[in-house]
């Protein structure tokens, strides 16, 4: 999204008649395709006020109530499922060797040289991690 960085005289009619309705600045930023921060800056320039009583339109309420899965005839939820556990066939990479293949699970050993040590294995597909080291770190809705 591109955003305009200058006030022409339209624009601060708009403004003006947004925030004399009541309008967030988060609302008009979004209608005027401008920062919320250029929209709060603005008004405090122009030192306008919204009317006495009228809470500030928000985001929130211009929003329709959700449908209830009833109504809108969605399909059971369907359940991750992850990859089978397969036995790490790497050996463990010193910190400064891995590359972006290797599985980023740091182990308890050291090296040589005194660094941290990776699993080394292959990696899953969009993971850091190997499909061991990935089934004990990520978790899917669980508690």
């Amino acid at each position: 999204m591109v955003f305009q960085s200058t006030w022409d005289d339209a624009a601060e009619e708009a403004l003006r008649r947004w925030v004399a309705e009541g309008a967030s600045s988060s609302v008009i930023a979004d209608a005027m395709h401008r920062t919320r921060s250029a929209v709060a800056g603005k008004i405090a320039r122009l030192k306008l006020k919204r009317p006495e009583g009228l809470s500030p339109m928000t985001k929130a309420t211009t929003k329709q109530p959700p449908k209830s899965e009833a109504q809108i005839g969605l399909a059971p939820k369907l359940e991750h499922k992850l990859a089978p556990v397969e036995a790490t066939s790497g050996k463990p990479v010193p910190f400064l060797q891995v590359r972006g293949f290797h599985c980023h699970a740091v182990l308890d050993e050291r090296g040589e040289d005194g660094l941290a040590m990776f699993c080394g294995a292959k990696k899953r597909l969009g993971s850091s991690w190997c499909p061991k080291h990935h089934r004990l770190f990520v978790t899917y809705g669980r508690a």
